[in-house]
């Protein structure tokens, strides 16, 4: 897979200090560290996102036409290596990590498309990697075969409720509030569609930009249509505190209003046919 290549360059010398640069990756969780005699490895899977993404140490310079930067400044072999087709959202929180790096260790960055070594800049990082990762795709489009495309915010969302998941469960843990995880669905018309199922008469959150709701009465579950259900039950929602936008839960006061909008309601009968696909696909 194509990669986003982002080098690391320091003032006047080339010397690194592995022991605090080891100790900086164990730090952050989903690190892993391997090493040989001529060169190290940070690989890192984002434990609730699976995603993947690495920093090397290397043994060469892999920086294309070196002899034109300002000689000031040094390669030190180390560079980040980000899938091109990795969501905006992970890539920022790669971009993080190199933020950090970077003030920890007085390092400067360097891409192929820089004009020359700079000081960190978050913001032209993030967008040399969104141009590189459209032309990428461009380029070849045969790649989308295997991902479903998806709006930036709407992309960005759905990955923080996943990875907030846990939090929101042991926030809402004493109200017995279900916090659920969402069912990534492809319709007939290759659409991506979201929805969570609900048991009937529970606590929930619903997360952000549903589609669907599955409703579990036991023995029966029904699929309805989150906006149709929104529109009757939006007054008995409330936000989830300092949370994404569109987060809803539903609260103990509010309950047998919402089961009675529930039993009681005629919904639009869902006739797609979905198939099931991993969150691991969806790009945008």
């Amino acid at each position: 897979m194509e990669k986003f290549k982002l080098h690391f360059f320091k003032e006047q010398t080339r010397k690194i200090d592995i022991k605090a640069t080891i100790s900086f990756f164990e730090t952050i969780e989903g690190f892993k560290i391997e090493s040989d005699d001529k060169s190290f490895r940070f690989l890192y899977k984002d434990p609730r996102l699976q995603y993947e993404a690495r920093f090397l140490i290397m043994p060469k310079s892999q920086v294309k036409d070196i002899y034109r930067l300002n000689p000031k400044f040094l390669d030190i072999n180390f560079q980040l290596e980000l899938p091109l087709l990795s969501p905006n959202y992970f890539v920022e929180k790669m971009i993080d990590i190199v933020k950090k790096l970077t003030e920890r260790f007085d390092y400067y960055i360097y891409h192929e498309t820089f004009e020359n070594v700079l000081n960190f800049r978050r913001d032209l990082v993030l967008k040399v990697f969104m141009l590189l990762k459209e032309r990428h795709i461009e380029l070849n489009p045969r790649l989308l075969d295997q991902y479903v495309l998806v709006e930036t915010n709407k992309l960005s969302s759905v990955l923080r409720y996943i990875e907030d998941n846990l939090e929101l469960q042991k926030f809402y843990q004493q109200s017995n509030t279900y916090v659920p995880h969402y069912h990534f669905l492809i319709n007939n018309e290759q659409q991506l569609k979201l929805a969570f199922e609900w048991r009937y008469d529970t606590l929930t959150v619903l997360p952000p930009n549903l589609d669907y709701i599955f409703l579990n009465r036991g023995s029966d579950i029904s699929i309805i249509k989150y906006s149709e259900f929104f529109e009757l039950a939006k007054k008995y929602l409330e936000d989830v505190p300092g949370f994404i936008k569109n987060t809803k839960v539903v609260q103990p006061n509010n309950l047998k209003k919402i089961n009675k909008i529930l039993k009681r309601k005629k919904f639009s009968e869902v006739l797609d046919v979905f198939s099931n696909i991993e969150h691991t696909k969806l790009l945008d």
